[in-house]
């Protein structure tokens, strides 16, 4: 496992030399910084109503609102298709050949997954929310907003609109609808506080401000079907679209399964420290996740920037330009990783002290060691897109399924021992097994790409041409 590690160390440097002279990074980097800016203050204002929330309702209620909110988000996650996948790695070079009929079947793909998906999830939801309410001692105030909340799950029909703006290069509008929801959402928990509202408003302000995210997006990303010509997706048949879009089921079926698996652990874990340390514990915890999901969002919007960049080289058969971004964008996630970390190290006492107040201070030393977890994860998320464009999303489910294992095996032997801080510790251990996973994946796949012969041309850029975009 040490090679790996020793030949990514000598990439590095020559990374960092490229970064300056490469144009097509400049833009990347342009398009991560819309993201970052809008993820950020986003970030910045949600925490700001977390901590509103956290000093009106208290630990044991803040701690209830935390696992509702964790509940039907995990729900949200096992159902949903991330249709927005699908759309970039079959659809990145559609619109540039002219294939609009084609491109407007897979639009038409991948929003039937979402209302499916919509509606399942809001089923389960609800029918679940019984059993989560017996499970952690929850009011009956607090499944009535299970239910509330459970409503979010019916405007979650994001795919669509999420992937034809990215293949549109819109990253900017994806990135500032997130601030003007938590703008919102700020702002009514502020009333809430001052009028001395408790669980079912706050949780009320929640529903409406994350519906009013969705619902700008929705309205965005289809706008934008016009401008490329797929404004009547809806009119083209799906019948036949296994034949024009061979194995996009079993894409579409392992992207969501990966995802499934990967974010059980992101999710189940606030309700895992419930179940052994109460809503109170929960709520310590949560505190700890939301401050550290700064950093896990900003390689999300890194991987949301790069997949169709590097879905488009890997179509073309452009190997060396495809390593080239891979490489260059994860040089600088390690460099944001390394930077992120000294800093929670030193700040997190007076942050957690500061918007949560005194009675959230255990969450300080929980932050410290989530950090870690979450640089892993950070680490991987890329070498992950570029996985999943050469067509190892079987390898990298098989991973996601070991890591998540690992996470679960230490949660529970760690948890009844040391607490809360056991699942900051079983995270560490996930995040460095998929790290290190991915990296030897992506290196091995790259070691027999650049072996393969090249006098004929690239395979893939025949797949492309008949609609295959799987290797």
């Amino acid at each position: 496992m040490i090679e790996p590690f020793a030949e990514s160390w000598k990439k590095f440097g020559r990374a960092v030399d490229e970064i300056r002279s490469e144009t097509g990074f400049g833009r990347r980097l342009k398009n991560i910084g819309h993201l970052l800016a809008g993820n950020f203050g986003a970030a910045a204002v949600s925490m700001g109503t977390v901590a509103i929330a956290a000093r009106a309702l208290g630990v044991e209620r803040y701690g209830e609102l935390a696992l509702i909110v964790t509940f039907v988000q995990a729900i949200e996650r096992f159902c949903s298709f991330q249709s927005w996948q699908p759309v970039i790695r079959y659809g990145a070079n559609l619109h540039e050949s002219g294939r609009l009929d084609d491109l407007r079947s897979l639009l038409k793909f991948a929003f039937f997954l979402d209302v499916g998906a919509a509606l399942f999830g809001f089923a389960l939801a609800s029918t679940l929310a019984y059993a989560g309410a017996a499970a952690f001692g929850w009011s009956e105030g607090a499944l009535t907003g299970v239910i509330i909340y459970a409503s979010v799950l019916l405007f979650a029909v994001t795919g669509v609109p999420t992937g034809v703006l990215r293949l549109a290069g819109k990253f900017r509008e994806i990135a500032y609808f997130q601030v003007v929801a938590m703008g919102v959402r700020l702002v009514l928990c502020v009333a809430a506080m001052l009028m001395g509202g408790g669980l079912i408003a706050f949780l009320a302000i929640w529903t409406a401000t994350h519906i009013l995210g969705h619902l700008l997006l929705i309205a965005t990303g289809y706008g934008m079907l016009g401008k490329i010509g797929a404004r009547d997706f809806l009119r083209r048949p799906i019948g036949k679209i296994s034949r024009r879009f061979p194995k996009i089921w079993r894409f579409s079926v392992l992207a969501n399964l990966s995802l499934s698996v990967r974010s059980s652990s992101q999710q189940l874990d606030t309700l895992l420290v419930g179940a052994f340390a109460g809503a109170g514990g929960a709520g310590v915890y949560h505190i700890a996740k939301r401050i550290s999901k700064f950093a896990l969002q900003a390689g999300q919007q890194v991987q949301a920037v790069v997949f169709p960049d590097v879905a488009k080289l890997w179509a073309k058969g452009d190997i060396r330009g495809f390593q080239r971004v891979v490489t260059q964008t994860e040089t600088l996630l390690v460099l944001i990783c390394g930077l992120g970390i000294l800093a929670t190290l030193f700040l997190a006492d007076p942050v957690v002290r500061l918007l949560a107040g005194e009675d959230f201070t255990a969450a300080a030393a929980l932050l410290k060691v989530q950090i870690f977890a979450v640089a892993f994860l950070l680490c991987g998320s890329v070498t992950r897109t570029g996985l999943l464009c050469m067509g190892r999303e079987s390898s990298v489910f098989a991973l996601a399924v070991v890591a998540t294992i690992a996470f679960f095996i230490s949660a529970a032997v760690l948890l009844p021992r040391i607490g809360p801080m056991g699942a900051n510790a079983a995270h560490v251990i996930q995040g460095a097994i998929l790290f290190a996973g991915l990296l030897a994946m992506f290196r091995a796949a790259s070691k027999r790409e650049a072996a393969a012969p090249r006098t004929a041309p690239p395979p893939n850029k025949d797949l492309v041409d008949r609609g295959d975009f799987d290797p």
